[in-house]
């Protein structure tokens, strides 16, 4: 008997969450705004929010990075800590190593800029860890 098994294709499914995060954290976004009105409603109502007891993230609308490998997505600590993050890609090679957000000047809670930089589009599977515990894992497409 002969004959060969076709795999399915790979599909990759981001993280679409929209959970709703602590009011510190949709306070401090909306302030940031130049409409801090507008801002709070698509927050509150609309983002991609994603988080834990520890920190809290906007992920793209469908889950899609397009265009960019380094299009950041901050967190937002609601723990004192340092985030470190990692990467790997889930349809293919390659990862990113464990890498410090930094720069340390934004204090030990609230918003830290930074993100990682994918080396290549594909389906990536993302974690945040603070102080080393913690994960937020998540997944995006980046093309």
């Amino acid at each position: 008997m002969g004959g060969s098994v076709v795999g399915s294709p790979f599909v990759c499914e981001p993280t679409i969450a929209r959970m709703t995060p602590p009011a510190v954290a949709v306070e401090f976004v909306a302030n940031g705004s130049s409409q801090p009105d507008q801002t709070r409603q698509y927050l509150r109502t609309k983002a991609n929010w994603y988080g834990n007891d520890a920190m809290w993230v906007i992920l793209p609308e469908q889950g899609e990075i397009v265009g960019r490998l380094d299009d950041k997505i901050p967190p937002y600590r609601i723990k004192a800590g340092e985030v470190t993050y990692e990467a790997r890609r889930l349809d293919g090679t390659g990862t990113v190593a464990r890498t410090r957000i930094g720069p340390a000047g934004y204090g030990e809670i609230g918003f830290q800029a930074g993100g990682p930089t994918f080396p290549a589009t594909g389906c990536w599977e993302v974690t945040y860890l603070l102080n080393g515990n913690d994960a937020l894992r998540f997944v995006v497409r980046v093309r």
